[in-house]
């Protein structure tokens, strides 16, 4: 076997032992040093490969594509910068327990710290981020043919069953090659160009897993097999049972589609009121609807900055599930409440109490305890005062407060400098199945503050783990592959230039999304806050305008685009556009300045109507 064919088919041998697992998606950013695994790649029946020529692009579209395919893609690199790019998406993935595989080529050994050319300290690079890391010997038919701890096969199945947890999240592979790296020919290899199907048949290869045989098929959904805490949980159903005033708080989960239902549910059934965070999976779930009105509630966001609301709905238990609420009115409600005894239901790879403020943490599915906790699903609903832990006067005073906060909202008609509007004409005009990816900063904040809830099988997701504004197009896209039908995103400008690269994948990979675009010419969110009175640093250096007409973007990458002036225009262009197939772009324009005062109206005026409201019911 010569070095190249030694190459090629350590390579193969990797990638074989993660399509045992059922990986069957790989992103491929293009370099010479990666070659053996992008031959690899196309020799293989049933692996999906696609080409990015963005290696952070290419990281985010698998960040997307495991979110809601709930398996991960591998990211396929070269060596030197190209393998720093993709620490973005590895933190993303890290902190939102997403799982994604990373395999970056690189240089023999003895060419590092050699002034060696494309050639960095790759081993480590991502630190603790990955929950598996190996940087994989030189290839050697030893540990090719050989079934030891050091083979390439079982390193690379260690690497797939830490990618897929519970909690999944994101695994590296450092593969070194030497020259050459390619075989003399391309004689035998049977490789397949893109849209190809290749002729090497995986369908009955098996992997030993754990002592036991585990055949090819899908990757494992992250809510199979996760961690349950029976003494924990019968500790919660005992203080469920006692608790007077309880309440459910629902942040942003990495899995909505578990969490979402069972907090739906179990709110439904035990007639808890719960704050239901946008992309928690709660808000817009069909088992909302059972209950009349419904204890999944929306605006908090607007009532919860009212002192007196949140003296007289002091809560005695507080169950939390997901990451930290989108609403900082709520995060500061929370440690306001610190008298309450408060449990945190989680499983992932990240502590979830940065306040401090669990009395108990419970270690297992959050999805799988409320759904416990809410009884079989078999089961007709009982009536909410049934089956209220507390006072039957308790989840009434939350229903009233949230159907307070909606009319007052409501007394105004929608404005089109109004962002929140915006946000709000973007959810209604998706049908029911749809996903829509809210970017962060102030899109998923206008959606958490104005989105009503409603029992629509809309799911929501967005790239809370971090937080950041990057990689958003390319993540979305990642998303429609890997199958999540139909697709929209609202995005601001600064996040939507952030990642204009990503598009290329929309017009390749023929995806359907509608990309929203919000483009109030810089950074609306920071008009929100103090900072905005510091002229003249503040409009240069945190508002940073950049005069950039987006059309110009849509057009290079051959996309249609179309400006829309008010929320009721947007909602009609969402509803018609997610209904066309391929990608597009609708774009809102605002100022951010007139959006701020928008959103100081609205605030005002719900908390004048639910003042009124609050006098009202006082004795």
């Amino acid at each position: 076997m010569t070095p190249g064919e030694l190459n090629f088919a350590w390579a193969r041998a990797l990638l074989e032992a993660l399509t045992e697992y059922g990986l069957e998606e790989v992103e491929i950013a293009p370099g010479s040093r990666s070659g053996p695994l992008v031959l690899a790649s196309r020799s293989l029946a049933g692996l999906n490969a696609r080409v990015h020529l963005d290696e952070r692009c290419a990281s985010f579209f698998a960040l997307g594509y495991g979110r809601t395919n709930l398996g991960p893609a591998a990211v396929i690199t070269t060596s030197g910068t190209a393998v720093a790019n993709l620490l973005p998406a590895v933190v993303e993935a890290d902190m939102s327990d997403v799982p994604l595989v990373v395999i970056t080529a690189d240089r023999p050994p003895h060419m590092r710290g050699a002034d060696a050319n494309q050639t960095i300290a790759q081993p480590g690079i991502f630190g603790d981020r990955v929950r598996f890391e190996a940087d994989l010997p030189m290839p050697s038919r030893d540990d090719l043919e050989g079934g030891g701890q050091s083979s390439v096969r079982e390193i690379a199945r260690r690497a797939a069953r830490h990618a897929l947890g519970p909690p999944g999240g994101p695994v590296h592979l450092n593969v070194p090659f030497d020259k050459p790296l390619e075989p003399a020919s391309t004689e035998g290899l049977d490789l397949a160009g893109p849209g190809e199907e290749a002729s090497l048949d995986l369908s009955a290869a098996v992997a030993v897993a754990d002592g036991r045989v585990t055949p090819r098929g899908p990757w494992r959904r992250r809510s199979e097999g996760r961690r349950r805490g029976r003494d924990q949980e019968a500790v919660l159903a005992s203080r469920l049972g006692v608790a007077r005033r309880p309440l459910l708080v629902a942040g942003p989960s990495s899995d909505p589609g578990l969490d979402g239902p069972a907090s739906a549910r179990f709110a439904v059934t035990r007639g808890v009121p719960t704050l239901a965070d946008p992309l928690s999976g709660a808000r817009f779930d069909p088992a909302a609807g059972a209950a009349s009105p419904s204890p999944v509630l929306g605006a908090y966001d607007h009532f919860l900055r009212l002192p007196e609301v949140i003296e007289r709905h002091a809560p005695d238990l507080i169950i939390r599930v997901g990451r930290t609420p989108t609403s900082g009115a709520l995060e500061a409600a929370l440690a306001e409440w610190s008298d309450a005894i408060q449990v945190v239901i989680d499983d992932g790879g990240h502590r979830k109490d940065h306040q401090g403020l669990a009395d108990h943490y419970l270690h297992a599915s959050a999805g799988a305890v409320l759904g416990t906790l809410a009884g079989s699903e078999d089961a007709d609903p009982v009536p909410a005062p049934a089956l209220t832990p507390g006072s039957p006067d308790w989840l009434r005073s939350w229903t009233d407060l949230e159907a307070a906060a909606w009319a007052a909202i409501d007394e105004a008609p929608p404005q089109p400098d109004h962002e929140g509007d915006h946000a709000a004409a973007v959810v209604r005009g998706l049908p029911s199945g749809a996903t829509l990816f809210v970017s962060s900063s102030m899109p998923v904040r206008d959606v958490d503050a104005y989105a009503r809830p409603a029992p629509r099988g809309l799911q929501i997701l967005g790239n809370r783990g971090a937080s950041g504004i990057d990689g958003v197009i390319s993540t979305v896209l990642g998303c429609a592959a890997g199958g999540a039908w139909p697709m929209a995103a609202l995005v601001g400008d600064i996040a939507f230039y952030h990642d204009m690269n990503g598009l290329l994948a929309a017009r390749d990979q023929d995806l359907n999304v509608v990309f929203v675009v919000v483009d109030n010419d810089g950074g609306g969110i920071f008009h929100m806050l103090p900072i905005r009175d510091f002229e003249p640093v503040f409009t240069p250096y945190f508002a940073t305008p950049h005069g950039l007409d987006f059309r110009h973007a849509a057009r290079m990458y051959g996309l249609p685009f179309t400006d829309v002036t008010t929320p009721e225009e947007l909602e009609d262009a969402v509803a018609a556009a997610v209904a066309r197939p391929g990608t597009e772009v609708l774009r809102v324009r605002t100022d951010r300045d007139a959006n701020r005062l928008r959103h100081r109206e609205v605030r005002d005026r719900v908390a004048l109507r639910l003042q009124e409201f609050l006098n009202r019911e006082t004795p």
